[in-house]
């Protein structure tokens, strides 16, 4: 299969790059010069056409290229609208152009806020629908929670408490969603944590402890650095996400002890 990735240096898109560049025919497109392997095409997606050689002859585009909620204090509503919802608009464009099939589009579980961020994203989504629609284009929205990158050690162990997703999970995600039999979904792109119906009764009672009776050695974890576990916990039922995309999270709070070390 041949595949565009946008947004090449990002998150996603250098992840995915590795990922997928071992069974498919990979090509690499952003706004800053890369040195890479890959075929590479400059293009700033803002822009139109900008995309016209990237796109051309390829059955999938990855789309990943946006402004994070992250980057709200440092950029305008302008440029999250330019980046986030034109940059789409002249992706969408460019796939219609080159009769694209397929697109995996980055979208977020901040798609339920009411910020300016998820403002844009819940415009793409639409964009995704309507494209898929009215000129019937495969379209995969990936909403994937928390995965910046990590100050640090404790900074990734407690956002595995709260609502952080690690990283290999969401690419992993963005392969399956390449070789998805569905022609059109959204998909949430959360962490699994098996608590019971009875932990999550329980769990006000004692956080703590209802991590550590999860993850055997999270309470000393937690102590020793002074970690803060949510309030509260509401899982997410995935079967949606595990039998129409495959995915299969992997990594928690259970692994990150055990790859960390921190328990000893």
């Amino acid at each position: 299969m041949k595949i565009l990735i946008t947004g090449a240096s990002g998150n996603v898109g250098s992840g995915a790059s590795e990922a997928l560049q071992q069974q498919h025919e990979v090509r690499l497109s952003d706004a800053m010069q890369l040195a890479v392997s890959l075929p590479f095409f400059p293009a700033d997606v803002r822009e139109q056409g900008a995309l016209d050689a990237a796109s051309e002859g390829v059955d999938t585009i990855i789309h990943t290229p946006a402004w994070h909620g992250i980057h709200m204090g440092t950029h305008s509503e302008q440029e999250f609208y330019d980046l986030n919802v034109t940059g789409t608009f002249q992706m969408f464009q460019s796939a219609v152009r080159n009769n694209v099939r397929r697109v995996v589009w980055l979208s977020s579980m901040s798609v339920y806020g009411t910020d300016f961020y998820a403002y844009t994203k819940k415009l793409g989504e639409q964009l995704c629908q309507f494209y898929h629609d009215e000129h019937g284009i495969e379209v995969i929205m990936l909403r994937p929670a928390d995965f910046t990158p990590y100050r640090d050690l404790r900074h990734y162990g407690e956002r595995l408490l709260h609502g952080g997703v690690d990283r290999r999970d969401v690419i992993q995600a963005v392969a399956a969603a390449v070789n998805s039999p569905h022609p059109f979904g959204a998909y949430h792109l959360v962490r699994h944590d098996p608590f019971t119906e009875e932990d999550v009764k329980a769990y006000a009672a004692s956080p703590v402890d209802a991590w550590d009776k999860l993850y055997p050695g999270a309470k000393r974890v937690i102590e020793k650095y002074q970690m803060t576990p949510p309030a509260q916990i509401q899982p997410m039922d995935l079967t949606k996400e595990r039998d129409e995309l495959g995915y299969r999270p992997r990594y928690n709070f259970g692994t990150f002890i055990q790859e960390s070390s921190l328990e000893s």
